[in-house]
């Protein structure tokens, strides 16, 4: 059984969200127009982190987050995709969703998923599959 989930345009709270989450990204020095940018702030931050001892480690939620929110904006810039405010029976977050709404992307969702794996070069590739999928679906 799938949650159903809702999607809605962004309200004020949300752009303010992504537009602060943006900021960060290009003042850590991301050029949300270059996915190889993107994919390499996460590999140094992987690299860096996991160099670091456990105890010592920060809490990686932010930083991946304004990762997340680049590659997202990246998707959005250069496709069809659109940010939502998503939500579900577990509470609503940023996302990116096709003009009718149908398809659902968390951008925080595979770059998560990457990080509990300790994937690297990742990104890059996968922002380019989902671009060329969606071209397809488009045609």
């Amino acid at each position: 059984m799938t949650a159903e989930i809702t999607v809605r345009p962004l309200d004020r709270q949300a752009q303010r969200a992504l537009t602060g989450w943006l900021g960060d990204a290009r003042a850590a020095g991301i050029d949300i127009d270059d996915v190889e940018s993107i994919g390499a702030a996460y590999d140094d931050y992987v690299h860096e982190v996991f160099l670091t001892p456990a105890a010592e480690r920060p809490d990686p939620t932010s930083k991946l987050t304004m990762i997340a929110m680049a590659m997202g904006e990246h998707l959005r810039r250069n496709s069809t995709l659109q940010w939502r405010v998503a939500g579900d029976a577990q509470g609503t977050d940023l996302a990116l969703a096709s003009a009718d709404d149908l398809g659902v992307l968390y951008p925080i969702d595979p770059v998560a998923q990457a990080w509990s794996q300790r994937q690297r070069g990742w990104l890059p590739v996968f922002v380019r599959e989902l671009m060329r999928n969606i071209g397809d679906a488009d045609d």
